[in-house]
């Protein structure tokens, strides 16, 4: 039997103290996060890596999809017997450190893709999300993507503070960025769904994870699309974001997997501890059967973005 667990971050499994309290703000989380990506060195991100991996073995998890700022986690995957896709992180909130980061991961995908060959560990990349991608980014780092033919994942509205930044140029977000001393991105005046299909990313069939904040016009433009959904909904309580309209997805075609998330913002890896909080949250909407399915079908999964 194949369990899923779509989205987690393996580098973060050493992270359990940032795990917030339940109903904490989003914004208010994100700088521990931040500060531990800067701080630790490559052998406690592989430790980190090395734990999450044995975590989710022990949870039972066959497959993963794991997001990586560094590419520690792919010679670890590749030997542990999971099989799934790693997402090299590309970010940056100015053109500089954009390019930069681009131009790093560019550096090392080979080596990557070598250390993953006769595994079932792929190589994908992760355009984290529109609050820490400069306007002007997404065009060239698409450009590398088709070219290299990598799937694509990308964090999308997640938070009503995403939300906020992009309808209308307001919330907690400006304010992160005024305190980072960050220049202000320029407000699109969009839903983060319309805001990624402005910017041609929907034509990538991606991996969107989270999905919480949207439209009923957004739902039909990712089931249009072909795009798969990740619900990450422990997470997504713990951080205040809201409750994911599962409902409307399944309703309206749109394939719907599940992630844990990390140990940063969720309890555990475990896809069942997953499943068993969706099964509560969308009770009378969506039935236990359906979310067991969705933790088990591997299908889904290796049919995201073009191979």
């Amino acid at each position: 039997m194949a369990l899923v667990n779509a989205h987690t971050h393996l580098e973060l499994s050493d992270q359990g103290h940032l795990l917030p309290e339940p109903s904490a703000e989003f914004t208010a989380w994100v700088p521990g996060v931040i500060r531990a990506g800067m701080q630790r060195t490559p052998a406690a991100i592989r430790d980190a890596c090395e734990a999450g991996i044995a975590e989710l073995l022990a949870a039972g998890t066959t497959h993963v999809g794991d997001i990586s700022a560094t590419g520690i986690s792919v010679e670890l995957l590749a030997r542990s017997g999971l099989k799934g896709i790693v997402w090299l992180e590309v970010l940056g909130a100015t053109m500089e450190r954009g390019l930069a980061r681009l131009a790093h991961v560019k550096s090392y995908v080979n080596e990557l893709r070598e250390q993953a060959a006769s595994s079932p560990i792929h190589i994908g990349a992760t355009l984290h999300a529109p609050y820490s991608l400069h306007p002007d980014l997404w065009e060239p780092a698409l450009r590398w993507i088709e070219a290299e033919a990598l799937p694509l994942c990308v964090h999308l509205a997640e938070s009503p503070g995403e939300w906020a930044l992009l309808t209308e140029g307001t919330g907690p977000f400006r304010a992160f960025e005024e305190k980072l001393g960050l220049p202000a991105l320029p407000c699109p005046r969009m839903t983060p769904v319309e805001y990624l299909e402005s910017k041609g990313v929907l034509g990538f069939r991606p991996l969107l994870v989270h999905m919480v904040q949207v439209t009923d016009n957004d739902i039909q433009r990712v089931a249009r699309s072909g795009a798969t959904v990740v619900h990450c909904p422990r997470s997504n309580a713990r951080l205040e974001c809201g409750r994911m309209p599962l409902e409307k997805y399944l309703a309206a075609g749109v394939p719907v997997l599940l992630g844990t998330d990390s140990r940063a913002s969720s309890p555990s890896l475990s896809v069942w501890d997953e499943a068993e909080f969706a099964m509560k949250l969308h009770e009378g909407l969506v039935t236990a059967e359906v979310v067991e399915e969705m933790a088990q079908d591997e299908g889904l999964f290796k049919d995201v973005g073009e191979w």
